[in-house]
């Protein structure tokens, strides 16, 4: 009977330290609500802001059969702008609802752990007073015992104690498996929010550039039609300049490429540097699209396409197609590529990304499958927002310095050989 009063006591104190260790859980009730309730608030937020991010795209899509007047220009313009301002509100939505998801993992996991560490005391206890009744003989326990009913009850309670000990220790295992979930969640979540404030950094400077473009173009035209004209026509004149002066470098560096060098066939060697939707194939072009005519394309009567245009809006990241190196960054201005980043491959590939608004690389950075190199823009020859992105032999690279800056030229090979 001693025992079985010494047990009782000992499930006394087990209730008191529970009910102890409750207690930070009861006074933190309140705040993970608050952060629950502000998670919501966030997602509505975000709902909302796709919504006018949409509403922005169709409008901007409108404008595409517009005529190319100084008017239509700048009203195209205000409305990238204007999308662009819901896009970093958007981001900045997304990253407070982080790291409100975020502090309340890390309060979730704070209550996980002391479960866990009452699991653990209460299943000491249990374990300790099954180890003192393991260290009587029954015939031991019926002496202490006044009658016989005492020694049942007794030992009713030892198998009931071994019973809960397997109980508590499927309680253990499940609280730690969830615990272990919600810190991999946690780490998950921290590496997002790293991710969308990098974003935020992209979109904010992608927004910044689209403002001092839309001054400088007012500034640049005098606000008149007429110079805006002029502009257009000058420019175009370079731009087929500059253009056949490319063609005509990567005619023969074609030639030079080393096939032995270069990975054969194969879907999947890279990955699309940017959502899968092309707007224009590798190589001879009809005649239509091409400024000029190029001798290798349907005997002079058409152009030649040296990548594959993706289509994009304005301010979407661009990724690494492979691992790398950033061997080249360069802006062209209003001319060919624009700002473009060139990309070096341990397979013998170079890749080429270009028309970007924002370059967010450096030369000489190591580069991870899929890892952010800038944002798509509508820098240099570009009709409208897009990607430029082609495949080089590396044996055949170059950048090559003119007076409206730097080129990069080489051996161009089809980049849907390797895409999936």
């Amino acid at each position: 009977m001693f025992l079985f009063e010494k047990f009782k006591k000992e499930l006394a104190v087990i209730a008191i330290f529970s009910l102890f260790l409750n207690f930070p859980v009861l006074a933190r009730a309140e705040t993970v609500d608050d952060l629950k309730s502000q998670i919501q608030q966030s997602q509505n937020q975000i709902r909302e802001l796709e919504k006018q991010i949409a509403a922005f795209q169709e409008a901007l899509k409108d404008t595409k059969s517009e005529s190319a007047t100084l008017k239509s220009q700048i009203g195209k313009m205000e409305t990238q702008i204007r999308k662009l301002q819901a896009e970093v509100s958007l981001t900045q939505a997304k990253i407070s609802q982080t790291s409100f998801k975020i502090e309340d993992l890390s309060s979730e996991i704070e209550t996980r752990n002391i479960e866990l560490e009452k699991q653990k005391a209460n299943l000491g206890r249990i374990l300790f007073a099954i180890d003192e009744y393991d260290q009587e003989t029954p015939f031991e326990m019926i002496l202490k015992n006044q009658n016989f009913s005492d020694f049942l009850n007794q030992a009713q309670y030892v198998e009931d104690l071994q019973n809960n000990l397997q109980q508590k220790v499927r309680g253990v295992k499940e609280t730690r498996t969830r615990l272990e979930e919600q810190k991999t969640e946690y780490e998950n979540q921290k590496n997002q929010l790293q991710e969308l404030n990098q974003e935020l950094k992209g979109k904010t400077s992608v927004l910044d550039n689209q403002r001092d473009e839309k001054q400088d173009l007012l500034a640049t035209t005098k606000n008149q039609e007429k110079q805006y004209q002029a502009m257009l026509a000058d420019l175009q004149k370079k731009r087929d300049q500059i253009e056949n002066e490319i063609y005509q470098a990567e005619e023969k560096l074609r030639l030079a490429i080393n096939p032995s060098s270069i990975p054969g066939s194969k879907k999947g060697v890279l990955i699309w540097p940017i959502q899968k939707q092309l707007t224009q194939s590798f190589g001879c072009l009809h005649a239509s699209f091409a400024r000029k005519s190029y001798p290798s394309c349907d005997n002079g009567q058409g152009g030649y396409h040296n990548g594959i245009d993706i289509a994009a809006s304005i301010g979407l990241p661009v990724k690494a197609a492979l691992e790398g190196t950033v061997s080249g960054i360069g802006n062209l201005g209003k001319y060919s590529y624009g700002k473009w980043i060139t990309v070096r491959h341990d397979n013998g590939l170079t890749t080429l990304y270009a028309h970007l608004s924002v370059q967010s690389v450096s030369v000489g950075q190591k580069l991870k499958t899929g890892d952010a190199i800038g944002y798509a823009g509508s820098t240099g020859y570009s009709t409208g927002a897009h990607l430029h992105f082609t495949v080089y032999a590396s044996n055949t690279f170059q950048i090559q310095q003119k007076s409206y800056g730097p080129v990069p030229m080489g051996g161009s090979i089809n980049p849907m050989l390797y895409l999936p």
